[in-house]
């Protein structure tokens, strides 16, 4: 005998579907985004092509576009995507300006070497782009005021001079550490003489800001 109701479904079959469908989603996202990353590091952002992002993601254009609507919207998502680790992992404190240096600068080393590092480094250089500037603007300044931190923290302690300019102190370290740039893996018995060598002369008062 045929039901004299209508059919229903399974308790709970609903919800699994919409699951279904939910991570096939995540994983189209999850695809564009690291497709994106790796555009972006190719191509930087004047050279950015959707159509690139999809033969790498494996998805149609409209896809991308019914989830970004601009090339804009897509590289923010780009850029909060990579901004997730570093937010997760605070930069170092451990109550001593070498040691925190130093693991700050080795973690900025192997960043750089990864494909999301060298996507950074590709907007940073476009950074004096209007339409950059408006995408990672606000983000480039909460890194650069967690990194000064490190100082002002130092200096607080006793550990460089009351007037210790944090912006250079940070420069030198990053252009001795740059120096290297060429090199695949960073030693870090060279990393701490440079970080000491630098501490030391803020020590002796030649970073003091006049």
């Amino acid at each position: 005998m045929l039901p004299s109701g209508p059919m229903r479904r399974p308790a709970g079959s609903a919800r699994r579907t919409r699951g279904i469908l939910g991570g096939r989603s995540e994983e189209v996202v999850r695809r564009v985004l690291e497709g994106a990353i790796v555009e972006l590091s190719q191509s930087g952002h004047a050279g950015f092509r959707v159509d690139a992002v999809a033969s790498l993601a494996k998805v149609n254009k409209t896809t991308i576009y019914r989830r970004w609507l601009t090339r804009g919207a897509l590289l923010t998502a780009v850029v909060e995507r990579m901004r997730a680790p570093l937010r997760a992992r605070p930069l170092p404190d451990t109550g001593h300006l070498e040691s925190d240096l130093v693991e700050a600068f080795a973690r900025r080393f192997t960043f750089g070497r990864k494909v999301e590092g060298r996507a950074w480094a590709r907007l940073l250089d476009e950074r004096h782009v209007p339409d950059v500037e408006a995408i990672i603007g606000h983000a480039v300044n909460e890194r650069r005021d967690e990194w000064r931190s490190m100082v002002t923290r130092a200096i607080d302690r006793g550990d460089v001079p009351r007037g210790t300019d944090p912006r250079l102190l940070l420069d030198l370290v990053r252009a001795i550490v740059d120096a290297r740039g060429s090199s695949r893996r960073l030693d870090r018995a060279w990393l701490s003489l440079a970080v000491r060598t630098v501490i030391a002369g803020a020590r002796a008062g030649t970073l003091v800001r006049g």
